[in-house]
């Protein structure tokens, strides 16, 4: 019979947390936990865009500012139940303004306060994005 010391040293775990891309801006990595993996985007947006394929531009409820919509004239419309002025999204879900073959914006140097502040996995609040979740769209209809 083996002795416990002797499994314990064979035994090689699995790391907790994996780089998959560094930036001078910071990085993105996978993090394991006893709920699953979550992937972190650790630095700054467009550096991110090639591993996230822009999913924040399909999260539902991108508000607008009145001050903002009349200086910038955004595609947006005034949602009832919301009672907000909210981007305008096209049949995919995805924001108008989302370049969908290079997944980029085209209004980014100009783009609302709400995507200016939001990041999607910094701050003590955000844990990142679960592997096997799926991100819910908004849609016009």
């Amino acid at each position: 019979m083996k002795s416990l010391m002797s499994a314990k040293t064979k035994f090689n775990p699995i790391p907790r947390k994996t780089v998959i891309a560094e930036f001078p801006s910071g990085e993105i990595r996978i993090e394991d936990g006893s709920d699953g993996a979550w992937i972190l985007f650790d630095c700054d947006c467009l550096d991110a865009l090639p591993y996230c394929r822009a999913q924040c531009c399909g999260l539902r409820g991108t508000y607008v500012h009145q001050e903002e919509q009349d200086y910038a004239n955004y595609e947006s419309y005034f949602d009832q139940n919301a009672q907000l002025l909210l981007l305008k999204r096209d049949a995919d879900g995805m924001c108008y303004a989302l370049n969908r073959e290079t997944k980029t914006c085209e209004i980014y140097n100009n783009r609302p306060q709400v995507c200016r502040d939001f990041h999607c996995t910094r701050g003590p609040d955000m844990r990142g994005f679960k592997l096997s979740n799926k991100v819910h769209r908004q849609s016009n209809d």
